[in-house]
């Protein structure tokens, strides 16, 4: 059995989505991504220290910025964090339903006796019970919607989706192939 480390903690609290907010934290608090408004991520850094920020850093993405719904979903399906959570339950420090197994709970107490950190914290008791507002609202505030004047459109129709415009455009040219082809 491997020792546990941080983002372990967070898979015994909380689940995959806990791994993710985690790593989120420790990539804000290091400086290899940044906020650029409430909800929505950019790398500065793609330095990659462990398997999970791999996996959270890919979902960011190197170019443009990312909401935190896409980074989660993203993240989430990836294989990194996926594989995590199947080496715990061979480790027996995690049951079939994502909660921890008696050990699982006893690893989970002493890293409660250990919280140092905003990381650590993140990991035992979710982003929501972060000090720092801003460090908060970077990884739980999700991203404001557009608001376009004169559109007709509610602000609430709107979405926020990732790569919405390159989807559109794709589309768009894949149809005015098919139409140049046909004419």
């Amino acid at each position: 059995m491997t020792q546990p480390d941080v983002y372990d903690v967070a898979c015994l609290a909380g689940g995959p989505h806990r791994v993710v907010d985690t790593a989120l934290v420790a990539l804000l608090v290091t400086g290899r991504v940044r906020a650029v408004a409430p909800g929505e991520l950019q790398v500065v850094e793609a330095r990659r220290r462990h398997p999970v920020e791999a996996a959270v850093l890919d979902a960011v993405g190197a170019r443009g910025r990312r909401s935190v719904e896409t980074v989660h979903w993203r993240a989430e399906a990836d294989e990194r964090i996926a594989g995590m959570v199947r080496r715990l339950r061979a480790e027996r420090l995690l049951g079939r339903f994502l909660g921890p197994t008696a050990a699982g709970r006893r690893v989970l107490e002493r890293a409660r006796a250990a919280d140092v950190g905003p990381v650590l914290h993140a990991a035992l008791l979710g982003p929501g019970q972060l000090a720092d507002p801003a460090l908060r609202a970077a990884v739980l505030e999700p991203p404001r919607r557009p608001v376009l004047p004169d559109s007709g459109v509610s602000p609430w129709v709107l979405s926020f989706a990732d790569g919405c415009d390159a989807a559109q455009r794709t589309r768009d040219e894949l149809l005015g192939r098919s139409v140049d082809a046909r004419g």
